[in-house]
């Protein structure tokens, strides 16, 4: 259809456009909208530095709480320490310090290549043998390499495997991955009473409650038998990595998350972990316990395998060492209920050992029998304001150990090893 200006003949004028307001409002607001953005993300590009420059100030100041990054992220382990750090570790009551070498292990720096004639001993567990309230030379892989050398054995080397909470799955991986490379000639295990719950894909998950845990885990396939769970992958996993390598003002925050624990699930009225001392115990429980099992067993067939002896310590619990357990289990966590049943914990590590042909030694009476001698009061071997163990618990755990390790004949009993107990005797 023709309109009239054709019609008549007439050339159509045609106006010069002009953006439309809506448009123009627009885009207005757009760049309202990144202006904002913009300078919300310099803010707190300026504070992040600001807190990180301050922190680092206060950390370096007697009084504070101080420590700074020292584990990380790991797609294998879940959790792993960063290698080659030297940092101080400092609360309250206690102050430690980290020292790692390359491979990763809090401890000195290691060869793989292991001396003519020498014996190389691989600790494993979690930490109990990690250590890091408390010095380097404090901690109990150095104290039992100082103690074997005065027992004549100055050919041996302790190694230190130790990870803060992880359970006997990551153990078994940690020696795949690392400790069998240094060729071993004995691995000991030291189980601690978490390392059940460590070790389940269900039950680990419900004890950290709202916070994101990430570990590798066996479940059971309908069989019965192991079904290996890798790592879940970390979103943001490389800028994450890199903040938990470098910043000490993201490390605090974390931790400041990570001590926000709203008891999420409970066993009987009280944390969830207290369900592997239920007797009976519930399902998911009496699981967590097969698949440890089935773990400890494979461990010990895989350490075999490779011409290497393998050896279960199992260190006293909170209840062997304190006669007032009830009164302070009670005051802390709650009422102690009826299907509780702490005694259910030693002999079920003994039902393992004897169904699997597992070595395997309790501690619990040295380090009695040291308490009662030294006439130790409450906390005993721990930290006053920490339940990890003080620089004599470690001291005692590796005069415990030296003495399993001569009465087993793991290592040549001597003559010397008297030198303990007179040293235990005397507080020397």
């Amino acid at each position: 259809m023709l309109n009239a200006r054709e019609i008549s003949g007439e050339e159509a004028v045609v106006s010069p456009s002009r953006p439309r307001q809506g448009t123009h409002s627009g885009l207005l607001a757009g760049r309202k909208i990144l202006f904002i953005v913009f300078s919300n993300l310099l803010a707190f590009c300026f504070l992040f530095a600001l807190g990180e420059a301050v922190l680092r100030l206060l950390t370096r100041l007697p009084g504070h709480y101080r420590s700074a990054p020292f584990r990380r992220y790991d797609p294998i382990l879940g959790l792993s320490l960063i290698p080659n750090v030297d940092v101080i570790h400092a609360r309250g009551c206690f102050e430690g310090e980290v020292r790692t070498n390359r491979w990763g292990m809090r401890d000195r720096d290691r060869s793989l290549a292991k001396n003519q004639g020498q014996l190389r001993i691989a600790l494993v567990g979690d930490s109990i043998i990690e250590g890091v309230h408390v010095k380097p030379d404090q901690v109990v892989n150095i104290q039992l390499e100082k103690l074997l050398a005065s027992h004549g054995h100055s050919n041996v080397e302790v190694l230190n495997f130790g990870l803060g909470s992880i359970g006997t799955t990551q153990e078994f991986l940690i020696y795949e991955a690392r400790a069998r490379q240094f060729h071993p000639d004995l691995v000991i295990v030291m189980f601690s009473d978490n390392d059940v719950m460590n070790n389940s894909s269900t039950i680990q998950p419900e004890v950290y409650g709202i916070h994101t845990w990430f570990a590798p885990y066996y479940n059971l396939d309908p069989n019965g038998q192991l079904l290996f769970q890798p790592v879940e992958p970390r979103p943001f996993n490389t800028v994450r990595t890199f903040l938990e390598s470098h910043s000490v003002l993201a490390y605090y925050l974390d931790r400041i998350w990570f001590r926000f624990e709203p008891a999420v699930h409970h066993w009987k009225g009280l944390r969830a972990e207290w369900g592997s001392y239920g007797d009976p115990l519930d399902p998911e429980w009496q699981s967590a316990w097969t698949v440890t099992e089935k773990v400890l067993t494979l461990f010990k067939k895989t350490v075999e395998s490779d011409g290497s002896r393998f050896l279960v310590l199992v260190p006293p619990t909170f209840f062997d060492v304190d006669p007032d357990w009830r009164e302070r289990f009670s005051k802390v966590e709650g009422k102690i209920p009826p299907e509780m049943s702490v005694a259910t914990y030693s002999e079920r590590l003994k039902g393992i050992a004897e169904r699997n042909n597992i070595s395997m030694s309790f501690l619990k009476s040295y380090f009695i029998a040291y308490r009662n001698a030294h006439t130790l009061k409450w906390p005993y071997f721990s930290l006053s304001c920490d339940p990890h163990y003080s620089a004599m618990g470690h001291e005692v755990m590796a005069e415990a150990i030296l003495e399993r390790l001569e009465a087993d004949d793991f290592v040549p009993e001597r003559a010397t090893s008297a030198i303990v107990h007179a040293h235990s005797a005397t507080g020397e």
